[in-house]
């Protein structure tokens, strides 16, 4: 068998090899933490938004005026709909966290898409198929880098 130095990059990353690079442990730490907190503002504000959506639910609907009705479903709507948005997030977080924790298949930091595509890790240009620390720092569950989260953004991916 060769030696992972001999080894295609396509054969590397079958095996979870990966090129240098990628957040270091204390940065994992850092931002671990950070994803924790994140975590803990979601749950309470999630649990506020599903209160006040489903606050309608055990309401007499007893209204003056169907303009009150209609607003109060708007409301409902508005809540349930950034609900969503904010469970979304919290997956996206929960899933960061494990990869952090090493209980996922890619390790923390590297780009999903760049995985999967190991003719393009040695672009001088490139940190593939690692996602930048600077973009780490600002989206701490990120799972794409900026090129391909671009991709998916435009409907390209």
């Amino acid at each position: 068998m060769p030696s992972s130095a001999q080894e295609p990059d396509s054969q590397r990353a079958k095996r979870g090899r990966f090129p240098p690079g990628g957040p270091t442990a204390a940065d994992k730490r850092r931002l671990r933490e950070k994803l924790l907190a994140m975590r803990a503002q979601l749950l309470k504000s999630n649990k506020d938004l599903a209160d006040e959506a489903l606050k309608g639910s055990g309401q007499d609907f007893k209204v003056d005026h169907m303009a009150d009705f209609g607003s109060d479903n708007f409301e409902q709507d508005v809540s349930l709909s950034l609900l969503e948005g904010e469970t979304e997030l919290l997956q996206a977080i929960e899933k960061a966290i494990r990869k952090i924790d090493g209980q996922e298949k890619l390790p923390y930091g590297i780009c999903e898409d760049c995985a999967n595509e190991p003719d393009t890790w040695d672009d001088e240009d490139s940190t593939a198929p690692w996602i930048p620390m600077a973009r780490l720092e600002v989206v701490p569950y990120a799972e794409y880098c900026v090129k391909h989260q671009e991709a998916r953004e435009e409907g390209l991916v």
